[in-house]
Parts: structure tokens; sequence; C-alpha cells
């Protein structure tokens, strides 16, 4: 259902995306090392992936690195060598995965089911040289990617090496915190370890505005309720093209919800989820909701959203600082910097800041 609010998993359930979809499937068949999948929050990036994998016969793991960070407050090897192992078990079979792990310091096999346990003092590399040597082609997706930045362990040196050294390991990084991703990788920078080495980069955009009607005009008749055009183009109106709140918004519809009821739901629920989610940078600073206040409300220029800040705040800024400020906002994705100025791409994040 195109208003399943679940990541999708099968093909028939994607909107549109057949580009994208092209582009990760060739990869994937391909074998290329390195796959990174861009975009800002809510515009598929997980389902995009979830169907790629489904499609293409490799074997793989998906490991949510934010969920990791939630657990330990960092990214420790040992957790990620053991979400890791836990994958590869499940895709093959038992003896082989004995002959994989064995005699690898760290790791401990044990119970029928080959129960994982990992040491602090497990070593990653030596882990991926073994399934790698098995012979066949292993993916390591890695959604919200940013968080390996939070860790002792130096991820973009273990990625570089895997790229140079091994024929059937790949990664697949995904990353809503766009700024944050692409800082970490700095795949771009001469200095970076990871400068030069194969991979193939994939960016998600917004629906345009016909693509947004399309869906919804889809998903209403895949679900068999008559919705007029009038709604539809007032529910764009409104959402833009971020599928994650047209797919909401649909699904309200689906639940017996009135076109008013359903956008004003959405709108209630989402502001709840966006201050939950901005509440890590207003911790640092309250000066990153304010610039986000002024941005909503009208201000773009550079000049414009300092001199509404300082406003609020009652004195001056020093100008690098509330530079970095913006471009912090920019890196996390709240921000988009154009010649025009700033500007909030989500509709309903400008709404919750107004």
């Amino acid at each position: 259902m195109l208003f399943n609010p679940k990541p999708k998993t099968r093909r028939n359930e994607l909107y549109d995306r057949e580009e994208e979809l092209s582009i990760l499937e060739g990869s994937l068949k391909k074998g290329v090392p390195l796959i990174v999948l861009l975009g800002i929050r809510r515009l598929g990036k997980s389902s995009l992936l979830n169907v790629s994998l489904g499609e293409v016969p490799v074997k793989s793991v998906k490991i949510d690195a934010r969920k990791v960070y939630s657990a330990f407050g960092s990214v420790p090897g040992s957790a990620l060598a053991k979400l890791i192992l836990e994958g590869y078990i499940k895709t093959s079979p038992r003896e082989r995965v004995k002959d994989a792990l064995k005699g690898i310091k760290g790791v401990r096999l044990a119970g029928v089911g080959l129960e994982i346990r990992v040491d602090r003092g497990v070593n990653l590399f030596k882990i991926l040289e073994r399934i790698d040597a098995m012979g066949e082609r292993f993916f390591i997706a890695i959604d919200e990617a940013q968080y390996l930045r939070f860790s002792r362990s130096r991820y973009a040196e273990l990625i570089a090496w895997a790229v140079d050294e091994l024929q059937n390991i790949g990664f697949i990084l995904t990353g809503s915190e766009v700024g944050l991703l692409e800082d970490f990788l700095r795949l771009h920078d001469p200095e970076s370890a990871l400068f030069g080495r194969a991979h193939v980069e994939v960016k998600l955009r917004r629906f345009e505005r016909r693509q947004s009607l399309d869906f919804l005009r889809r998903g209403f008749e895949e679900i068999e309720i008559d919705v007029s055009e009038h709604e539809i183009e007032e529910a764009v109106d409104e959402l833009d093209g971020i599928v994650g709140w047209l797919t909401l918004y649909g699904y309200n519809r689906y639940l017996g919800l009135s076109h008013g009821e359903a956008l004003t739901k959405l709108k209630d629920d989402a502001r709840r989820l966006i201050l939950s989610e901005f509440s890590k940078l207003k911790e640092l600073s309250p000066r990153y909701e304010l610039a986000m206040k002024a941005v909503a409300n009208g201000r773009h220029r550079w000049k414009e959203i300092k001199g509404a800040v300082e406003l609020l705040e009652g004195k001056r800024l020093d100008d690098k600082n509330f530079s970095n400020v913006l471009n912090n906002l920019v890196r996390y994705g709240y921000l988009e910097k154009t010649i025009d100025g700033y500007f909030i791409p989500d509709p309903l994040v400008e709404l919750t800041f107004r």
C-alpha cells in the first residue's frame, strides 16, 4: 500500500524513484564497494534501501547507527561487530559461519543458534577479512551513518581499507543529516582516507508538484477512497514534495479522518516529532531555535537572520559564531543554502518554527 507508514520492502509499494532504484540496484549487481544514499528526513531513503536489497540477490545486513548510539552513547566497534556477525549468520549456513569465525580473537560462538559474544578487543578488520575470504558478496548497510563519528574507532579508515583490500565486502551508507555524513566521509577532500575511492552517490530529492499530486491520486485509488481534486491539491500545497508527510496524510484518510482532520492530526504529530528531533541542537544552544524561527518568519539573508536573532537575544552576536550556527543547521538538514539565502526545505518544519 502506498500509504503504508512503515518503510516499504516491496517494489510495488514504492512510488516512482525508478532512476534512483536503478542506480542502487545496478551498483549492487556490479559490486560497487561503497554506495552513499543521501537525502533530508522523510524522503524514503530506508524504503529505497529495503527494496534494493530485496530485489538484488546479495547477502546483506542492515544496521541503524542511531539506535546503536542511543544504546551506548557512542558506536563502539564491539557493538558494530556483533550486528555484522549476526547479520552474516542469518544469510549463511551454520558450518560456513563456524569456518569463517574460527579463532578470531574476541568472538565466541555459543549455543545451537550460534549466539555471538563479542569482547571489546574484537578486531573488525579481521572479521571483515574472514567474511571476505568466504568468497560471497556481502553488503553492510548502515542507516544514519553520520553517527559513526561518535566512536573511538576510525570507521572512515576501516571503510577505505575494505574498499582497497577486500573483494567481496561492500558498504551502503545512508544519512538524513546530509552535511554531517558528508563531513564524516569527506569523499572529495584530498586529506580524507576515503578520497579517490570507488563509490556511487545517490541523492534523493523532494517530489515535484506533479509527482506529489499523482502519488496521492494513486494512493487513494488503491484504497478505494473518493477524494476531491481540491483536497488533494490543498494537501500538496501544505506538504509539498515530502513523501513521508504525504504518506501520513493518506494514511490518516485511510483511517477514516476527513480532509481537515487528517491535516490537523498530521501537523500536530509532526510538530511533536520535529521538536523531539530538534531537541539535541536546542540543548547545545537556544540560538539554533531562534535562527529557525527567523527563517520560518521570512528572514532568508544572513544579515536579516542575524539581526532577528540579535533582537530576540537583546545583544550583538559575533559574526563567525553566528555563521557556525547557520552552517550547523545546514549540516543537520534543517536549512538549505541557496544563492537567494537560507530556506527550510520541509514545510512542516517551517510551520513548527513559525
